[in-house]
């Protein structure tokens, strides 16, 4: 993905924003003060009416218009037809999946669930089947059990298994699943797959266990997101358009970010313990899933891959010592209240934080009702010579996976591919465009923000299959909480045996 011609197309529309500040401050504690007036762009000299230039009647080449989102089709032969066989999807189920992969047997008047229903309705008209989708409440943990357990009995019950990312990859060595090269029908040259989230989940050029595509419509709620109090912002600040701006220009950093926090503390009651009384820079809940967010945002090269494109880790670089030691700093100053007994964002809401700590997409909508003015931005770089910035899918996104036990993997991959379609076709703008850019952000350059982190969605091999690499994945939060930033020596206290874990994992996949 070209970021840089994101950002450009981003800027350039920016422009158009007649409040926009000039330049940035040169530091958090100094906000520029400088007019921010609009300019007049007419040429000095007098009155320039009536000497405009004519117009210019010779015909322009007409450019081809750019297909839209409703009109590209998938390939599926039109006489495909399975006779109303059932195919069934076992879901686990968290927060939003219900709304996104079961929706309701009926119109509610509701723009995300309508979308589902008729996308249900189109997909099994158009492959005359029938659709069914099974709902277990299940965790993180317990997904893995449940459906290792039923593709060992045999049951064939269910042709797909969607859960969280964290305990399906726990069943990719165990071969549970199909290889997704091996079904027919599926097209990965589609917009409709995301190719290069599904390749971070692979062991292998030649091996796809695990599926995205715009079916999997929660994963988008769970990208991470940096959200900010505008309100607060603006009463340290100044203009909060100058931190949009600098993010554009591709300048927002750990540094900067840590900067604006230690800025916007205040010790309110006196007691000289950061606490929920306080003006915080940033409150969260515990560092675990929030130092998430930072160490995948500063786009360490932790692993590397061969010719065969099998994984090899390559955890130990400058980059990865740098960023323990600056998370350290960045979490364990006065300004940021780790500990808030699960009311981070009600805190948050009230508008006493600058930022919100353990940020996703979803939460847009979970603080409609907040007074202050509240935006949206990606997780801070590592430094300015990082090119792109990076936001982390939450390790709860929905992943599918086809079960080696389905009797009906002639047309799983036909339904898969017609499911993703659709969605991508009604589904995602449904959600993407309608509800959670206009709907749910407070401006219109918080949306595009959202757009410049949608397209930097990201997760990393480690990370996903943390628990086969014993935890190395996860290995800054333990650090940052305890504030060891010894990075080097709990790498290797754990490396071994994940390296272990990752040859044995590669040999299954070998075959040897």
């Amino acid at each position: 993905m070209n970021t840089k011609r994101i950002l450009a197309a981003i800027l350039a529309s920016l422009m158009l924003l007649p409040a926009l500040t000039a330049c940035t401050p040169d530091t958090p504690d100094s906000p520029d003060t400088s007019d921010t007036s609009v300019q007049d762009t007419t040429a000095s000299g007098g009155d320039t009416s009536d000497t405009a230039a004519p117009a210019d009647t010779t015909t322009a080449e007409t450019e081809p218009r750019e297909t839209e989102r409703h009109e590209i089709k998938d390939d599926l032969p039109k006489d495909l037809n399975f006779g109303g066989r059932t195919f069934t999807a076992y879901v686990g189920r968290i927060a939003a999946n219900d709304q996104f992969v079961l929706g309701s047997e009926e119109f509610e008047g509701d723009v995300v669930n309508d979308a589902v229903y008729e996308r249900n309705i189109n997909v099994q008209e158009q492959l005359k089947f029938t659709l069914k989708a099974d709902g277990y409440e299940m965790k993180w943990n317990t997904i893995g059990p449940a459906v290792s357990t039923l593709i060992l009995a045999g049951d064939s019950t269910y042709d797909i298994f969607m859960g969280q990312q964290y305990g399906m990859t726990a069943l990719v060595g165990q071969r549970m699943f199909v290889n997704a090269y091996e079904l027919k029908h599926i097209n990965f040259e589609q917009p409709w797959w995301m190719n290069d989230y599904m390749d971070a989940l692979s062991l292998g050029n030649k091996y796809r266990f695990l599926l995205i595509s715009d079916f999997n419509t929660q994963a988008i709620s769970n990208i991470r997101a940096n959200i900010f109090n505008k309100t607060l912002y603006e009463k340290i600040y100044g203009n909060p358009d100058e931190l949009y701006r600098l993010t554009l220009d591709g300048k927002f950093t750990l540094d900067y970010m840590s900067q604006l926090m230690k800025g916007a503390y205040a010790d309110l009651n006196g007691d000289g313990v950061t606490d929920i009384d306080d003006q915080l820079g940033l409150i969260t809940d515990g560092l675990y899933a929030s130092v998430d967010s930072f160490v995948y945002a500063a786009d360490i090269p932790f692993t590397s891959r061969d010719k065969e494109g099998f994984v090899q880790l390559t955890m130990i670089n400058d980059r990865a010592i740098t960023l323990a030691e600056k998370l350290c700093a960045f979490f364990q100053q006065q300004a940021v209240l780790t500990r808030s007994s699960g009311r981070q964002k009600e805190i948050f809401a009230k508008g006493t934080s600058l930022f919100l700590g353990n940020g996703m997409l979803v939460q847009a909508s979970e603080l409609r009702d907040m007074e202050d003015d509240f935006g949206i931005l990606p997780h801070p770089k590592l430094d300015e010579t990082q090119k792109e910035y990076r936001s982390l899918v939450h390790d709860q996104a929905l992943l599918t996976g086809v079960s080696i036990a389905s009797v009906n993997l002639d047309m799983v991959g036909a339904v898969l591919e017609a499911l993703s379609a659709e969605s991508y076709r009604r589904v995602t703008p449904a959600y993407y465009e309608t509800a959670l850019k206009m709907k749910y952000s407070r401006d219109s350059i918080s949306s595009q923000m959202i757009d410049l982190i949608k397209n930097t969605m990201t997760t990393e091999f480690i990370f996903a299959y943390n628990s086969s690499m014993n935890n190395l994945g996860q290995i800054y939060r333990t650090m940052i909480t305890n504030n060891l930033p010894n990075y080097v020596s709990n790498v290797e206290a754990r490396i071994g045996a994940a390296e272990t874990n990752l040859a044995d994992l590669i040999k299954v996949f070998k075959g040897e």
